[in-house]
């Protein structure tokens, strides 16, 4: 199985959780609903007032 199809397969699922970390190292899990899978990538929407908007703006 290829990468891509396993993102697709998140696509399905369409809610899903991911793991980040903060930065005093402590795990952080979301739910993220994935809106597009293209060319190997996953397109997912966070609001701008949310903690994790603001991560992922410093450590991309």
């Amino acid at each position: 199985m290829q990468a891509n199809d396993l993102l697709k397969m998140l696509r399905d699922m369409r809610d899903v959780c991911f793991a980040t970390v903060d930065e005093k190292n402590l795990p952080q899990i979301r739910v993220i609903d994935i809106m597009l899978v293209e060319d190997g990538r996953i397109y997912f929407c966070t609001a701008r007032g949310k903690d994790f908007y603001a991560q992922l703006l410093r450590r991309p």
